[in-house]
């Protein structure tokens, strides 16, 4: 019986490990984003228009501009130059970067490498998913 009780607490020690390696490394994967589970799922829910990408390139002047860049490509004027801000205009990351990841980057931000978290800028959901639209925009296909 002991021996039993032995096995059982060796087992449920290693399912605790490996547990905590695979939320450990799941979190490290999307390197300081808070990005809930499902994001990549997530659509935009408002239509996009040309008028909405009006609105989207005038918010993105107002809040991302300084550091994406007037053209998304991460050379902005307040740009860490060793860490620059990701090119919003690469192709390349479209599959890793669907709405709802970019809506959450935005909304959530991270402290390393610095983005602020726009809900704490002021920016609504409405405003943020706009800002979405208009950065989905950018890529070149």
């Amino acid at each position: 019986m002991r021996h039993a009780n032995r096995l059982l607490i060796a087992f449920a020690a290693c399912i605790f490990v490996v547990t905590f390696v695979t939320r450990l490394a799941a979190q490290s994967d999307t390197d300081g984003w808070s990005i809930p589970e499902g994001a990549s799922k997530e659509a935009n829910p408002i239509s996009v228009t040309p008028e909405l990408l009006e609105q989207g390139r005038e918010l993105y002047g107002d809040n991302c501009e300084r550091c994406h860049g007037p053209q998304g490509r991460g050379d902005g004027s307040d740009a860490e130059p060793d860490d620059p801000p990701a090119d919003l205009t690469d192709p390349a990351r479209a599959s890793r970067n669907r709405d709802g990841v970019v809506f959450y980057r935005i909304w959530n931000g991270r402290n390393n490498p610095k983005m602020p978290a726009f809900k704490d800028e002021g920016l609504t959901k409405e405003e943020v998913w706009t800002i979405v639209a208009y950065v989905q925009s950018l890529r070149k296909t």
